[in-house]
């Protein structure tokens, strides 16, 4: 599989993350509406099934930046400038390509800036009985984003069988005239294409390479390895309107991040696998799907580069922040990376948030906080920490889920307890009061 980029240019804000799973399952739908249900089946879905995909995408990236790998996150730094390592988010192409041959970046080379700004729009629930609004407006928050003023596109990496490559810059053209994510009839989500597809084989290229970074939001495969470093996240993905159900939720899925590292190489360019139907949906939705002779899967490959493990120290001046300070969001907490073997078993319930804003009612810290991929919800259950404790806005907290509404999510501090399998009497037979 050859290795190529292209730009995309955004024309209005968009509400759906730039991740690799969501672009690539909207290039499904490209192809199933422009090339027809069996070239689809035929020459991706089955082939993806199979382990054999014949395109893997990377997570869109604004302008040449590239996702800092989770293992630079672990090299010696001095005490004074851990946090700023562990806040960098991005490097450039030029400082990405030393790293994989083996030179370690300087604090210079790490990038700050965002690259994308999100801010809250308040939106009116619209009564489908009248086509006006309810009575008092019933605003609900949605997150919209744009670049920041000095980044002009988005960058896609992507890898292609050479018999695939005509049909997928197809399927990327057609894409471009639908729009991207959520309410693109609504002028959401539009972009236009900033290149044609050019090679990016330069990043296969790094000599001695004894590890791999992973470009995209991925989930690995059984087979994939297991040793390295990454950041974790859970995805509630939905599936679309066009199989006669609406508002149906996949799974919760544990993914992973770009960024992702392993101390092996991905001899394919990639690892990471296609899920299939019945982990993804309840089984009277994988009936239904069944009865129409349709089934569904989830885009889950990641795109790899060649890496060599990067040993030693960070050093070298503060970075230099890009970009008006105005424009650059506030820097994150120290981000949940981990190293070692990957496990299974872990608690779906257990999220990082964004703490937007603080709100004090009747002596309680309220917080308004976002999971990333949702709308905006609130922090406000479970026992809190102490009073010094309390995160500030801007910071991540790990949280757990206290619902499952999609359109308004709440959060609790710690985790909710089961009574399920509790005595129905004697000590611990009653749910302790005063707790939520």
């Amino acid at each position: 599989m050859n290795l190529y980029r292209f730009r995309l240019v955004p024309e209005s804000p968009w509400r759906t993350p730039w991740q690799s799973d969501t672009l690539a399952g909207l290039l499904c739908w490209m192809c199933a509406r422009i090339e027809g249900d069996t070239v689809l089946r035929q020459q991706i879905i089955e082939p993806a099934m199979a382990g054999r995909p014949p395109f893997v995408l990377s997570d869109a990236f604004p302008g040449d930046w590239i996702r800092v790998p989770a293992a630079v996150r672990l090299l010696e730094a001095p005490a004074e400038q851990r946090k700023t390592v562990k806040r960098a988010r991005w490097l450039s192409q030029q400082s990405f390509r030393r790293l994989q041959r083996g030179e370690l970046p300087t604090m210079s080379d790490l990038i700050h800036d965002s690259g994308i700004r999100e801010y809250t729009q308040l939106r009116n629930t619209i009564s489908r009985s009248s086509n006006t609004t309810t009575a008092g407006g019933s605003l609900f928050p949605t997150q919209e984003s744009v670049l920041d003023e000095n980044v002009n596109c988005l960058t896609v990496y992507a890898r292609v069988e050479p018999d695939f490559v005509e049909t997928l810059w197809r399927l990327v053209q057609e894409l471009a005239h639908w729009g991207f994510g959520s309410d693109r009839s609504a002028g959401k989500g539009q972009f236009r294409l900033g290149s044609q597809l050019e090679s990016a084989n330069e990043f296969d290229a790094a000599a001695d390479a004894n590890g791999c970074v992973v470009l995209s939001t991925f989930q690995p495969a059984a087979t994939d390895p297991t040793d390295g470093a990454w950041e974790a996240f859970t995805k509630y993905g939905k599936l679309g309107p066009d199989f006669g159900l609406e508002n149906v939720f996949k799974r919760p899925m544990i993914v992973f991040r770009p960024g992702a590292c392993f101390r092996a190489q991905a001899a394919r360019g990639w690892m990471g696998r296609a899920i299939p139907t019945h982990e993804l949906l309840a089984e009277e939705v994988v009936g239904h799907l069944n009865g129409r002779a349709a089934s569904v899967v989830h885009w889950a490959f990641g795109l790899c580069v060649p890496l060599k493990w990067p040993e030693g120290e960070l050093g070298g001046p503060e970075p230099a922040i890009t970009g008006p300070t105005e424009s650059v969001q506030a820097p994150q907490a120290k981000p949940q990376i981990f190293q070692g073997t990957l496990r299974s078993g872990q608690d779906p319930d257990k999220v990082s948030v964004k703490v937007l804003e603080r709100r004090d009612l009747g002596g309680k810290a309220q917080f308004f906080v976002q999971e990333e991929g949702k709308p905006r919800g609130v922090l406000a259950y479970g026992i809190p920490p102490p009073p010094d404790n309390l995160p500030q806005v801007g910071q991540h907290v790990a949280v757990y889920r206290n619902n499952r509404d999609p359109r308004n999510p709440q959060y609790r501090w710690d985790k909710p307890v089961s009574y399920q399998d509790r005595p129905k009497g004697g000590q611990g037979g009653q749910r302790p009061r005063g707790r939520r």
